[in-house]
Protein backbone atom coordinates (compact mmCIF):
# COMPACT_ATOMS: atom_id res chain seq x y z
CA UNK A 1 0.00 0.00 0.00
CA UNK A 2 1.12 3.41 -1.03
CA UNK A 3 2.58 5.88 2.34
CA UNK A 4 0.27 9.09 2.85
CA UNK A 5 2.83 11.64 2.44
CA UNK A 6 4.35 13.85 4.67
CA UNK A 7 2.70 17.05 4.24
CA UNK A 8 -0.83 17.19 2.68
CA UNK A 9 -1.98 20.24 1.06
CA UNK A 10 -4.32 22.51 3.29
CA UNK A 11 -5.90 25.10 1.33
CA UNK A 12 -7.21 24.36 -2.77
CA UNK A 13 -4.74 27.32 -3.28
CA UNK A 14 -1.57 25.14 -1.56
CA UNK A 15 0.53 24.50 -4.83
CA UNK A 16 2.91 21.19 -5.73
CA UNK A 17 6.78 22.36 -6.20
CA UNK A 18 7.93 21.19 -9.62
CA UNK A 19 11.69 19.49 -9.69
CA UNK A 20 12.61 22.21 -12.41
CA UNK A 21 11.72 25.48 -10.15
CA UNK A 22 8.25 26.34 -11.00
CA UNK A 23 5.05 25.21 -9.09
CA UNK A 24 1.68 24.00 -9.75
CA UNK A 25 -1.66 24.70 -8.00
CA UNK A 26 -2.90 21.16 -6.21
CA UNK A 27 -5.91 20.78 -7.88
CA UNK A 28 -6.78 21.23 -11.23
CA UNK A 29 -9.78 21.34 -13.75
CA UNK A 30 -10.51 19.06 -16.15
CA UNK A 31 -11.72 20.18 -19.64
CA UNK A 32 -12.19 16.94 -21.59
CA UNK A 33 -15.82 17.26 -23.22
CA UNK A 34 -15.83 20.95 -22.27
CA UNK A 35 -15.87 22.41 -26.01
CA UNK A 36 -15.15 25.49 -27.56
CA UNK A 37 -18.91 26.60 -28.14
CA UNK A 38 -20.71 29.52 -26.04
CA UNK A 39 -21.48 26.54 -23.10
CA UNK A 40 -18.07 25.79 -23.20
CA UNK A 41 -16.86 29.50 -22.60
CA UNK A 42 -19.66 29.55 -19.61
CA UNK A 43 -18.65 26.03 -18.26
CA UNK A 44 -15.02 27.36 -17.87
CA UNK A 45 -15.75 30.95 -16.70
CA UNK A 46 -17.73 29.77 -13.85
CA UNK A 47 -14.66 27.74 -12.90
CA UNK A 48 -13.20 31.03 -12.69
CA UNK A 49 -15.59 31.99 -10.68
CA UNK A 50 -15.64 28.90 -7.92
CA UNK A 51 -11.47 29.51 -7.68
CA UNK A 52 -10.20 27.18 -10.34
CA UNK A 53 -6.97 28.76 -11.55
CA UNK A 54 -5.34 25.83 -12.81
CA UNK A 55 -6.98 24.47 -16.05
CA UNK A 56 -5.84 20.64 -17.89
CA UNK A 57 -7.09 20.89 -21.60
CA UNK A 58 -5.26 19.25 -24.40
CA UNK A 59 -5.59 19.66 -28.72
CA UNK A 60 -7.35 16.65 -28.81
CA UNK A 61 -10.15 18.23 -26.03
CA UNK A 62 -11.43 21.06 -28.41
CA UNK A 63 -11.58 23.34 -25.24
CA UNK A 64 -8.72 24.91 -25.85
CA UNK A 65 -10.39 28.56 -27.08
CA UNK A 66 -13.11 27.94 -23.88
CA UNK A 67 -9.73 28.08 -21.63
CA UNK A 68 -8.19 30.71 -23.46
CA UNK A 69 -11.47 33.06 -23.00
CA UNK A 70 -11.88 32.59 -19.54
CA UNK A 71 -8.57 32.80 -18.52
CA UNK A 72 -8.74 36.50 -20.40
CA UNK A 73 -11.66 37.52 -19.88
CA UNK A 74 -11.43 36.92 -15.85
CA UNK A 75 -10.06 40.26 -14.98
CA UNK A 76 -7.12 38.13 -12.92
CA UNK A 77 -3.64 38.59 -14.18
CA UNK A 78 -2.15 35.69 -16.45
CA UNK A 79 0.66 34.70 -14.36
CA UNK A 80 -2.60 33.58 -11.49
CA UNK A 81 -3.33 30.85 -13.74
CA UNK A 82 -1.72 27.75 -14.51
CA UNK A 83 -2.61 26.30 -18.22
CA UNK A 84 -1.75 22.76 -19.49
CA UNK A 85 -1.84 21.56 -22.74
CA UNK A 86 -1.19 18.07 -24.14
CA UNK A 87 0.63 17.02 -27.98
CA UNK A 88 -1.67 13.80 -29.11
CA UNK A 89 -0.30 10.53 -30.32
CA UNK A 90 -0.66 11.12 -33.72
CA UNK A 91 1.69 14.25 -34.77
CA UNK A 92 4.80 12.33 -32.51
CA UNK A 93 7.36 14.23 -34.15
CA UNK A 94 9.45 17.18 -33.99
CA UNK A 95 7.74 19.14 -36.83
CA UNK A 96 4.18 17.68 -35.56
CA UNK A 97 4.56 18.72 -31.84
CA UNK A 98 5.79 22.23 -33.02
CA UNK A 99 2.87 22.32 -35.33
CA UNK A 100 0.06 21.34 -32.56
CA UNK A 101 2.12 23.62 -30.23
CA UNK A 102 1.25 26.27 -32.32
CA UNK A 103 -2.04 25.69 -33.05
CA UNK A 104 -2.93 25.05 -29.55
CA UNK A 105 -1.17 28.93 -28.23
CA UNK A 106 -3.44 30.41 -31.19
CA UNK A 107 -6.56 28.58 -29.86
CA UNK A 108 -5.96 30.11 -26.22
CA UNK A 109 -4.81 33.02 -27.39
CA UNK A 110 -1.82 33.28 -25.06
CA UNK A 111 1.48 33.45 -25.54
CA UNK A 112 3.09 30.68 -23.34
CA UNK A 113 1.30 27.44 -21.39
CA UNK A 114 2.82 26.55 -17.92
CA UNK A 115 3.29 23.00 -18.98
CA UNK A 116 3.18 20.87 -21.92
CA UNK A 117 2.43 16.97 -21.98
CA UNK A 118 3.02 14.64 -24.41
CA UNK A 119 -0.46 13.25 -24.33
CA UNK A 120 0.27 9.21 -25.04
CA UNK A 121 3.11 6.95 -25.52
CA UNK A 122 2.59 5.24 -28.94
CA UNK A 123 0.08 5.31 -31.99
CA UNK A 124 -0.82 2.23 -31.46
CA UNK A 125 0.13 -1.45 -30.29
CA UNK A 126 1.68 -2.17 -33.40
CA UNK A 127 3.82 1.38 -33.74
CA UNK A 128 7.26 0.23 -33.69
CA UNK A 129 8.34 3.59 -34.49
CA UNK A 130 7.31 4.43 -31.06
CA UNK A 131 10.83 4.96 -29.42
CA UNK A 132 12.02 7.18 -31.77
CA UNK A 133 8.70 9.38 -31.82
CA UNK A 134 8.80 10.41 -28.46
CA UNK A 135 12.59 10.85 -28.20
CA UNK A 136 12.48 13.55 -31.05
CA UNK A 137 9.45 15.13 -29.68
CA UNK A 138 10.81 15.20 -25.78
CA UNK A 139 13.95 16.55 -27.65
CA UNK A 140 11.17 19.45 -29.18
CA UNK A 141 9.47 20.09 -26.41
CA UNK A 142 12.98 20.98 -24.70
CA UNK A 143 13.47 23.11 -27.58
CA UNK A 144 10.06 25.10 -26.78
CA UNK A 145 10.78 25.50 -23.23
CA UNK A 146 14.23 27.06 -24.32
CA UNK A 147 12.13 29.51 -26.66
CA UNK A 148 9.39 30.80 -23.72
CA UNK A 149 6.83 28.60 -25.39
CA UNK A 150 5.90 26.16 -22.64
CA UNK A 151 7.31 27.52 -18.90
CA UNK A 152 7.36 22.66 -17.82
CA UNK A 153 7.21 19.81 -19.66
CA UNK A 154 5.68 16.75 -18.82
CA UNK A 155 4.22 13.24 -19.76
CA UNK A 156 1.10 11.76 -19.71
CA UNK A 157 -0.20 8.09 -19.74
CA UNK A 158 3.25 6.68 -19.59
CA UNK A 159 4.59 3.11 -17.84
CA UNK A 160 8.34 2.90 -16.76
CA UNK A 161 9.37 1.49 -19.94
CA UNK A 162 8.22 4.39 -22.00
CA UNK A 163 10.78 6.67 -20.00
CA UNK A 164 13.75 5.21 -20.96
CA UNK A 165 13.35 6.69 -24.44
CA UNK A 166 13.62 10.07 -23.19
CA UNK A 167 16.74 12.25 -23.50
CA UNK A 168 17.89 15.59 -21.51
CA UNK A 169 15.46 16.73 -18.74
CA UNK A 170 13.47 14.68 -16.70
CA UNK A 171 9.69 15.20 -17.10
CA UNK A 172 8.27 17.17 -13.79
CA UNK A 173 4.91 15.49 -14.62
CA UNK A 174 3.12 11.94 -15.48
CA UNK A 175 -0.92 12.35 -15.59
CA UNK A 176 -1.91 9.11 -15.62
CA UNK A 177 -5.55 7.37 -14.20
CA UNK A 178 -5.87 7.13 -11.16
CA UNK A 179 -8.15 6.28 -8.68
CA UNK A 180 -9.69 3.81 -6.00
CA UNK A 181 -9.59 0.63 -7.65
CA UNK A 182 -7.21 1.18 -10.16
CA UNK A 183 -3.86 2.36 -8.36
CA UNK A 184 -0.49 2.07 -10.39
CA UNK A 185 1.08 1.49 -7.65
CA UNK A 186 3.97 0.11 -9.73
CA UNK A 187 4.25 4.11 -11.87
CA UNK A 188 3.55 6.03 -8.93
CA UNK A 189 6.77 4.57 -6.92
CA UNK A 190 8.95 5.02 -10.08
CA UNK A 191 7.87 8.65 -10.41
CA UNK A 192 8.32 9.17 -6.99
CA UNK A 193 11.77 8.02 -6.86
CA UNK A 194 12.33 10.85 -9.81
CA UNK A 195 11.19 13.63 -8.14
CA UNK A 196 8.24 13.17 -10.81
CA UNK A 197 4.66 14.67 -9.92
CA UNK A 198 1.57 12.32 -10.83
CA UNK A 199 -1.27 14.02 -11.38
CA UNK A 200 -4.59 11.81 -11.51
CA UNK A 201 -6.73 11.64 -14.58
CA UNK A 202 -10.59 10.30 -13.98
CA UNK A 203 -9.76 10.33 -9.94
CA UNK A 204 -13.44 9.77 -9.38
CA UNK A 205 -13.25 6.38 -11.41
CA UNK A 206 -15.74 8.41 -14.68
CA UNK A 207 -18.08 9.03 -12.41
CA UNK A 208 -18.21 4.74 -11.46
CA UNK A 209 -17.27 5.63 -7.93
CA UNK A 210 -20.22 7.49 -6.52
CA UNK A 211 -22.32 4.74 -6.94
CA UNK A 212 -19.48 2.45 -5.16
CA UNK A 213 -20.88 0.86 -1.89
CA UNK A 214 -17.78 1.54 -0.59
CA UNK A 215 -16.57 4.73 -1.55
CA UNK A 216 -20.65 5.73 -0.88
CA UNK A 217 -20.08 4.37 3.23
CA UNK A 218 -17.04 6.63 3.62
CA UNK A 219 -18.93 9.39 2.56
CA UNK A 220 -21.84 8.73 4.73
CA UNK A 221 -19.26 8.55 7.62
CA UNK A 222 -17.89 11.84 6.98
CA UNK A 223 -20.61 13.76 5.52
CA UNK A 224 -18.98 14.93 2.36
CA UNK A 225 -19.83 13.24 -1.48
CA UNK A 226 -18.18 10.23 -2.80
CA UNK A 227 -16.45 12.54 -4.94
CA UNK A 228 -14.90 14.28 -2.16
CA UNK A 229 -13.79 11.41 -0.81
CA UNK A 230 -11.68 10.33 -3.99
CA UNK A 231 -10.25 13.85 -4.37
CA UNK A 232 -9.22 13.38 -0.75
CA UNK A 233 -7.82 9.96 -1.46
CA UNK A 234 -5.48 11.67 -4.26
CA UNK A 235 -4.35 14.37 -2.16
CA UNK A 236 -3.54 11.98 0.74
CA UNK A 237 -1.25 9.96 -1.75
CA UNK A 238 0.68 13.33 -2.85
CA UNK A 239 -1.13 12.90 -6.17
CA UNK A 240 -2.56 16.13 -7.90
CA UNK A 241 -6.46 15.40 -8.97
CA UNK A 242 -7.99 16.90 -12.24
CA UNK A 243 -11.54 16.87 -11.30
CA UNK A 244 -14.34 18.09 -14.02
CA UNK A 245 -17.75 18.93 -13.32
CA UNK A 246 -20.04 21.74 -15.59
CA UNK A 247 -22.21 22.09 -12.07
CA UNK A 248 -21.04 24.92 -10.52
CA UNK A 249 -22.38 23.62 -6.87
CA UNK A 250 -20.18 20.41 -7.43
CA UNK A 251 -17.27 22.50 -8.93
CA UNK A 252 -16.94 24.08 -5.48
CA UNK A 253 -18.07 21.13 -3.66
CA UNK A 254 -14.76 19.55 -5.56
CA UNK A 255 -12.40 22.14 -3.83
CA UNK A 256 -13.53 21.35 -0.25
CA UNK A 257 -11.74 18.29 0.45
CA UNK A 258 -9.54 19.66 3.46
CA UNK A 259 -12.03 19.86 6.25
CA UNK A 260 -11.45 16.28 6.95
CA UNK A 261 -9.19 13.44 6.48
CA UNK A 262 -9.89 9.48 5.60
CA UNK A 263 -7.98 7.45 8.66
CA UNK A 264 -6.83 4.09 8.37
CA UNK A 265 -9.74 2.24 8.00
CA UNK A 266 -10.92 4.29 5.59
CA UNK A 267 -8.00 3.91 3.13
CA UNK A 268 -7.37 0.17 3.63
CA UNK A 269 -11.02 -0.29 2.08
CA UNK A 270 -10.27 1.96 -0.39
CA UNK A 271 -7.09 -0.35 -1.53
CA UNK A 272 -8.83 -2.90 -1.09
CA UNK A 273 -10.86 -2.32 -3.77
CA UNK A 274 -11.02 -4.96 -6.45
CA UNK A 275 -8.87 -4.24 -9.44
CA UNK A 276 -9.75 -2.31 -12.25
CA UNK A 277 -13.31 -1.01 -10.19
CA UNK A 278 -13.98 2.00 -12.71
CA UNK A 279 -10.95 1.37 -15.10
CA UNK A 280 -11.27 2.98 -18.24
CA UNK A 281 -10.25 0.68 -19.83
CA UNK A 282 -7.62 2.13 -22.05
CA UNK A 283 -4.05 1.11 -21.56
CA UNK A 284 -1.05 3.02 -22.64
CA UNK A 285 0.28 0.65 -25.29
CA UNK A 286 -2.81 0.38 -27.10
CA UNK A 287 -4.32 2.12 -29.63
CA UNK A 288 -6.13 5.00 -28.41
CA UNK A 289 -8.48 6.24 -31.45
CA UNK A 290 -9.43 9.74 -32.28
CA UNK A 291 -12.94 10.42 -30.79
CA UNK A 292 -15.47 11.52 -33.98
CA UNK A 293 -16.12 15.01 -32.65
CA UNK A 294 -20.15 14.79 -33.52
CA UNK A 295 -20.49 11.93 -30.87
CA UNK A 296 -18.98 13.66 -27.89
Amino acid sequence: MLPIIDRIPTSPDDRYALSDGNSIPCIGYGTWRVKDREDGARVCEEAVRAGYRHFDTAYLYGSEGSVGEAVRTSGIARSEFFVTTKVWKDDLSAEGARRELGVSLERLGLDYVDLLLIHWPRRSAEDADWKRAITETWNAFQDFKAEGLVKSIGVANFLPHHFATLEGETPVVNQIEVHPGYLQEEVIRYCRERGILVEAWAPLGQSRLMTNDVVRAIAEKHGVTPARVCLRFSLELGLLPIAKSADPERMRANRDVFNFALDDEDRAALFGLPEKTGWSGEHPDDAIPMPDPSKL
